[in-house]
């Protein structure tokens, strides 16, 4: 194969591997997180809580709950999250979602996380009354 024809295919060759590596980082699903916070002894919802949701890029989104207990954030393409829940006179809460793609027909997936939080004082209390 004369020079110039071999330096051409080879050209035409990485401008195609390059657009297929492209293509599969664009083809990641939306992930759209709806979470909802309890206070674990009374089930009631916790208003005000600050949820804060960190994606593989690393950049820390935080919300407040509503008086449902719940926020919503809006879609993101990442497939490890990790969300930590905090208000005052509470402990924090924190866990990991691995997302699994198993449907690629799917524009945006949806998810929901049912988290609780401790309340501190109670906390306190159920280590005195187990040594009672």
């Amino acid at each position: 194969m004369p020079k110039p024809l071999y330096t051409l295919f080879l050209c035409i060759s990485m401008l195609l591997l390059s657009a297929c590596l492209q293509n599969a980082e664009n083809d990641r699903i939306p992930v759209r997180y709806t979470i909802l916070v309890r206070d674990s002894y009374t089930g009631e919802s916790i208003e005000g809580a600050d949820v804060a949701l960190t994606g593989e890029d690393e950049t820390e989104r935080t919300l407040k709950t509503n008086d449902a207990g719940k926020v919503i954030f809006p879609s993101l393409e990442s497939y490890v999250n990790q969300v930590i829940v905090t208000k005052k006179d509470y402990i924090p809460t924190d866990t990991v979602d691995v997302v699994t793609v198993s449907d690629t027909s799917l524009s945006l997936m949806l998810r929901t996380l049912n988290l609780t939080l401790t309340p501190k004082d109670s906390a306190s209390a159920d280590s005195t009354t187990d040594s009672e």
